[in-house]
């Protein structure tokens, strides 16, 4: 093979590399592709959320954290499982799953929680006076109640779905 080629494949093995990232999913949002992926790679990132728990002392801590950007929540992952000797394992899992990184894997999942729980939160407010809800939502969390409606209709819309996740991750499937 001559050199040329061998720099040609190089170029090509680098440049499709460096891109990978750009030609994943867009897991920013909840759609059923998303969702999907956040089901099929949830027991995977089981022991990585377990360690990245202790990343936060107090719910303040956790707060502090979601309210950064996510390249520097990303940074903040990043150095915590280098730390706790499991960024390696961490990326894999990340990657094999369609992921750009731990950290999106964990945004998607706090904002299918808190759509879980506003949709939750909505159905039960539909059913209950004007009092009782407002003593309820004094009650709830804030970043529950500020899940988009887009979110909260994707939850009512894809139910069954989510359903049957939770029903069989709960018997261990």
């Amino acid at each position: 093979m001559s050199l040329l080629k061998k720099i040609l494949m190089l170029a090509l093995f680098f440049s499709s590399s460096l891109s990978f990232a750009q030609f994943l999913p867009n897991n920013s949002s909840l759609t059923v592709q998303s969702v999907q992926r956040w089901m099929d790679s949830n027991r995977d990132f089981t022991s990585v959320i377990q360690i990245l728990d202790e990343m936060h002392k107090t719910e303040d801590d956790l707060k502090k954290f979601d309210a950064l950007p996510a390249a520097e929540q990303d940074q903040k992952i990043t150095a915590f499982l280098q730390q706790k000797k499991l960024l390696d394992s961490s990326n894999a899992i990340a990657i094999r799953h369609g992921w750009k990184s731990v950290g999106e894997y964990m945004r998607l999942s706090t904002k299918l929680g808190n759509a879980i729980a506003a949709y939750f939160f909505t159905e039960e407010t539909a059913k209950l006076s004007a009092e009782h809800t407002q003593a309820l939502r004094a009650k709830t969390d804030p970043a529950i109640l500020a899940a988009p409606q887009e979110d909260i209709a994707f939850v009512k819309n894809n139910e069954k779905l989510l359903k049957e996740y939770i029903q069989a991750y709960a018997k261990g499937r």
